[in-house]
């Protein structure tokens, strides 16, 4: 199973027309949403395109959409446990997907700011015994997802697996194309990433980022699979894919998946750390002047993809799983807009790529 992430032109996100199909037997079932305020025509308009969607059981899960510093829309559809039939709400907790490379980024940078992880540093320097065609890809270039490195857990992220297995099973993976060349996006480059933070800090990779990010930004509803710290009444189950109904949060994080994914959070939660990420004041300057200096084409060093058109450009980080999550952090800066998108399931419809279709054929057109 991988994580899925794409970004798409404006073009694409004005022209591409909505899908529609009849309303399924279970969405006519469901339990009906909570009341959402909508003091705007604008908001009011969200609202119904939403839920003409959840209606007919495109998804389930909670919106926030952020102009200006203001907020311009929050609510949450269907369930967040449809046995006890609770609903979603602004406080539900879902898997972020690859949102999580984010965080990886971030501790990266914030190590090479310090001084104690050059961009170029190679990766011989940390593993001596690296086969020749891997012992000079650099930081930058698993940042850039510019490595050659394939994905390795495409079977399953929950494999049991430590930090050195994986490291082995990474460097002993062919590349795709040579280190600096072709962009092909990669989860191995990121776990990769995590191992490095570790054997640099000294620190285990998650008690780093719960340190030096989640606790200083107090991003209280942001954690890893497992944490102590967060209030599994609130956590969301997943619909739609591979056991339905369950929680990716009780399933055990390992180096499968660590530096790729396996974090949760909230919509507010997430819009906190774009925003922190942005130059809220809250972290050093120059760490924030990094993360969204493009790299290539395709990328910024901080694992945020570019896209746009017509002079106007489309910042976002996505991700999605088999077991029903999707999420997207999804920023216009001509528009100073931000969408964020938590969904905890998903129909055949859009499968996988929900959160990406519900942004680009409901909700853009509407905003921009």
């Amino acid at each position: 199973m991988k994580w899925v992430l794409g970004s798409v032109s404006l073009v694409l996100l004005l022209t591409l027309a909505a899908c529609s199909s009849p309303p399924s037997q279970e969405s006519l079932a469901r339990t009906p949403r909570p009341f959402c305020p909508t003091p705007t025509e604008q908001a009011e308009r969200l609202d119904q395109a939403l839920t003409s969607e959840h209606s007919q059981g495109t998804f389930d899960g909670t919106v926030r959409i952020v102009q200006h510093q203001q907020l311009v829309f929050e609510c949450g559809y269907g369930d967040a446990d449809r046995a006890l039939h609770k609903h979603n709400d602004v406080d539900s907790l879902s898997d972020m997907g690859s949102i999580a490379k984010t965080f990886t980024a971030a501790a990266v940078l914030q190590l090479h700011i310090e001084g104690r992880l050059p961009l170029t540093a190679r990766l011989s320097e940390f593993y001596p015994e690296a086969p020749v065609d891997k012992r000079d890809i650099s930081i930058e270039q698993l940042l850039a997802h510019q490595s050659g490195l394939d994905n390795f857990h495409n079977q399953s992220d929950f494999d049991p697996m430590n930090r050195d297995e994986a490291e082995k099973l990474i460097l002993s993976m062919p590349l795709l194309s040579v280190p600096g060349g072709d962009i092909a996006y990669s989860n191995a480059a990121y776990t990769l990433l995590a191992a490095i933070v570790e054997r640099v800090s000294g620190v285990a990779f998650r008690d780093y980022v719960h340190q030096q990010l989640l606790a200083p930004l107090k991003l209280n509803s942001t954690g890893f699979y497992g944490d102590k710290n967060l209030d599994v009444e609130r956590l969301a189950k997943g619909y739609g894919g591979q056991d339905s109904g369950q929680s990716t949060f009780a399933k055990p994080l390992t180096w499968a998946l660590m530096g790729a994914g396996g974090m949760v959070s909230s919509v507010a939660d997430l819009q906190r750390w774009f925003d922190a990420l942005q130059g809220g004041g809250q972290l050093p300057a120059e760490l924030t002047s990094l993360l969204f200096q493009p790299v290539n084409k395709k990328w910024t060093l901080g694992n945020w993809a570019i896209s746009g058109s017509n002079g106007m450009s489309i910042w976002q980080m996505g991700g999605s799983n088999d077991y029903g999550y999707t999420a997207l952090v999804q920023y216009v800066p001509e528009r100073d807009l931000l969408v964020v998108l938590m969904f905890n399931a998903y129909s055949k419809k859009y499968a996988n790529a929900t959160h990406h279709r519900i942004s680009r054929n409901v909700l853009l057109p509407l905003l921009i």
